[in-house]
């Protein structure tokens, strides 16, 4: 191979590998990941702030934990898009916490984080699983764990409802899409809990 050909060749090589290691940090852990960078390009904070932050933004049926948050923290430390160091509790100069603020990396990251299409994941919804696993004899204990979900979702639901958001401001205006999304989904998830309870119901009405 000419040496001008090759040298083209290694060029490519090298820009297809830079830019599959600028995505490296989006896969595995959690999509949220993006999320927080993205809050900590608004702002610097310590992990309990930006916990607080996104648990604001999504509502009530996103479960945030703290162990999860921290890891991916720490993984987007690692990545060198965010930088942590210790500072004291303005209120408390006894209370050290660990700041978080964006890299000159994060703003392409974040860019490249939202123009990326994330792979379709399969559904992964524990009911679901008990509904695939359920033999006919365990119909009333199946029909009791749908009751259960089902109640829980409209407890979400419930806690989601809030005042109506101000959609003149940017930040009201995607928190207020984010609980439109958040509550579709919940709404959905009942109407299939009740008409599979129904279901499950008739078919046990058939064999009386």
């Amino acid at each position: 191979m000419p040496a001008g050909r090759s040298r083209a060749v290694n060029d490519k090589a090298a820009n297809c590998s830079g830019a599959a290691d600028d995505r490296a940090w989006m896969r595995g852990s959690s999509p949220l990941k993006g999320a927080i960078l993205g809050l900590v390009l608004e702002r610097p904070g310590h992990g309990y702030d930006l916990g607080a932050r996104l648990r604001a933004r999504l509502g009530p049926s996103w479960a945030i934990d703290p162990k999860r948050l921290y890891r991916m923290l720490d993984q987007l430390e690692r990545a060198s898009l965010i930088s942590g160091a210790v500072e004291s509790d303005p209120d408390n100069p006894r209370l050290q916490r660990t700041v978080y603020s964006a890299t000159e990396l994060a703003p392409d990251a974040l860019r490249t984080w939202l123009e990326t299409l994330a792979p379709r994941e399969p559904t992964r919804v524990e009911i679901q699983a008990k509904v695939a696993a359920a033999r006919e004899q365990d119909a009333p204990q199946l029909r009791q764990a749908l009751l259960q979900y089902e109640r829980e979702c409209l407890e979400l639901l419930r806690q989601s409802t809030g005042p109506p958001l101000s959609v003149r401001s940017w930040m009201g205006l995607v928190m207020d899409i984010v609980r439109d999304a958040s509550d579709a989904q919940l709404r959905a998830e009942i109407e299939w809990a009740k008409r599979t309870r129904r279901r499950i119901e008739e078919h046990a009405g058939r064999d009386r």
